[in-house]
């Protein structure tokens, strides 16, 4: 029997501070399915903002070096990636629809379960600048019973669908492929980045259960919540880890630059559990001499911009149509997740326990990867195996593409 070969999947995460590139491969034959990491690129992001691009050539610069850095450690010619997006302009409803089964004695088919999900997708009027790229099934009904998966097979007069969709704008969609393809790849999905990561991090017991994830990214934060193993709710709050650093270049009267290595180097998410009398070393704006600051004073900037990112999580999720109470716990990923005590920040606001999520079940180099900064990288590459192997459950809309491929030429048209 011919041995079916090991299939090398790319991942791009387009962020707001950085891109990154990450190239694996899995063994069909392998049992525990894990991912073996064979190059990773990371470059600072230039030309985005809050997830949508402002400088089409600088994204496009910082997108090959991060590919030509994976490419360089992997030895391997990236002709191809599944891409991650996110941003303000991302949108998101719960729908639902029904059709009557036309021969009930037969069962649903596949095309019935394809009809229902349609006319749940068509319940919902989206703004024309909007387009649909993802439709989750939530659950169906038969006959007014619900918690089916798969009704496809089983008997009844009425099917009735539950969808999650989640909408891009058209233009900020566009603007991201386009870039990706001017850097010489060609996209082979477009992936919302918190369901990417929701493949990296999150078990199927724990979407069971019930969790918040919570993706704390350079421009935006984006959360998704779990229940009954589908996702229930998806929003976006504008703020991020580059809110925290303009947070402290402002207060601190520093440079941006500075910010972020101060951040990285002295921040903490619970202010009382630094020394009031700590301080540290900055260097003015105004001044070449460098002056000392309180630590405290740092910490608490830091503290006040995060404890609303998760207030405003909370409240989001409070006034959407999913229980509060169903979540069992919550999830951070991104890197501000990194910064320390960030958990005991989110425990105190959530009530809920909290964890930081890392990517499990990785070979190679997985030593590199094994952080959250990496989560939406290594979940869009396994969305590629997904659906490859159609296991997948989070649908892409193939319209999107479509739309998107012909604004593009048509803007290439214009050009040549």
């Amino acid at each position: 029997m011919r041995r079916k070969r090991s299939k090398i999947v790319t991942g791009l995460d387009i962020g707001t501070t950085k891109i990154v590139a990450i190239t694996a491969q899995m063994a069909p034959d392998d049992p525990d399915q894990a991912l073996t990491i064979l190059g990773v690129g990371s470059t600072p992001s230039l030309g985005l903002k809050k997830g949508m691009v402002v400088d089409i050539d600088a994204t496009v610069d910082s997108i090959r070096k991060a590919v030509n850095k994976s490419e360089e450690m992997s030895k391997i010619d990236v002709r191809e990636a599944y891409v991650g997006i996110a941003g303000g302009h991302i949108e998101s409803d719960n729908a639902r629809g029904y059709i009557e089964v036309q021969n009930p004695s037969r069962g649903v088919t596949e095309g019935d379960r394809q009809r229902v999900l349609k006319r749940a997708q068509e319940s919902i009027r989206a703004g024309e600048h909007l387009e649909l790229i993802h439709s989750i099934p939530q659950e169906f009904l038969l006959d007014g019973h619900g918690g089916i998966t798969n009704p496809v097979g089983m008997s009844c007069s009425r099917l009735e669908a539950r969808v999650h969709l989640i909408y891009a704008a058209v233009t900020s969609a566009s603007n991201i492929l386009r870039c990706v393809t001017m850097a010489g790849l060609r996209p082979r999905d477009l992936m919302l980045e918190s369901l990417a990561s929701s493949l990296a991090l999150l078990s199927d017991h724990e979407k069971e259960v019930g969790v918040i994830l919570i993706d704390v990214g350079g421009g935006t934060s984006d959360v998704a919540v779990f229940t009954d193993g589908s996702v229930r709710f998806s929003g976006v709050i504008p703020y991020g880890g580059d809110t925290i650093t303009n947070d402290i270049a402002k207060c601190m009267k520093i440079s941006r630059y500075d910010a972020e290595n101060v951040k990285k180097k002295y921040a903490n998410a619970e202010s009382t559990r630094v020394d009031a009398d700590e301080e540290i070393e900055l260097t003015s704006l105004l001044k070449s001499t460098p002056e000392t600051a309180s630590r405290r004073m740092l910490c608490e900037i830091v503290e006040s911009r995060l404890e609303e990112i998760f207030l405003m999580a909370r409240q989001m999720i409070e006034g959407s149509p999913v229980k509060y109470t169903s979540c069992a716990g919550v999830v951070l990923t991104g890197g501000t997740a990194l910064m320390e005590d960030i958990v005991h920040l989110a425990e105190r606001v959530f009530e809920l326990p909290v964890k930081v999520g890392v990517p499990q079940n990785l070979k190679g180099m997985s030593s590199g990867v094994s952080s959250p900064i990496y989560s939406t990288g290594i979940g869009l590459v396994l969305s590629g195996y997904e659906n490859d192997l159609g296991t997948t459950h989070i649908n892409t809309n193939g319209n999107v593409f479509h739309k998107v491929t012909d604004l593009f030429s048509r803007i290439l048209n214009w050009y040549s």
